[in-house]
């Protein structure tokens, strides 16, 4: 019986890390305009369940904003889960991504078309107004 439980427990996490390998990457957005403003986004989601997510932007007056969130992921039904810890929110520029939510879109290994898609990450459910519906690409 213990054997039996202690492969059980050693299959779920090799899954689990298995899981974590076809989403953990580094993504991004980077856009700057004629006007000069400039909106750059950085997303690490580590195959270890942590993740870092940096935001710089500067507007035409050019104001600069920093903000940063770290904390935990999952993933539940190919949805990614994002948690922050409070300990994570002790400085004023720390987002708060408990609650947020977001989703990998990838080509299908099923299409043998040579159309090339990129693999991107759009968030979908925030408390965070200008997170939801964000599209970051992959860095492959």
């Amino acid at each position: 019986m213990k054997q039996f439980l202690l492969l059980l427990i050693t299959s779920f996490s090799l899954s689990l890390s298995a899981q974590n390998e076809e989403y953990a990457g580094n993504y991004f957005l980077f856009n700057e305009t004629e006007k000069g403003e400039i909106l750059d986004y950085k997303l690490e989601l580590s195959n270890n369940g942590t993740f870092q997510f940096i935001s710089y932007r500067k507007d035409i007056s050019k104001n600069e904003y920093h903000h940063y969130s770290k904390g935990t992921w999952t993933v539940s039904n190919k949805v990614i889960h994002f948690t922050t810890e409070n300990i994570d929110l002790e400085d004023k520029k720390s987002l708060n991504f408990s609650g947020t939510t977001a989703r990998v879109f990838k080509k299908s290994p099923r299409d043998k078309s040579d159309v090339i898609k990129p693999t991107f990450l759009q968030f979908y459910k925030s408390k965070i107004p200008w997170i939801e519906n964000l599209k970051i690409s992959k860095k492959e």
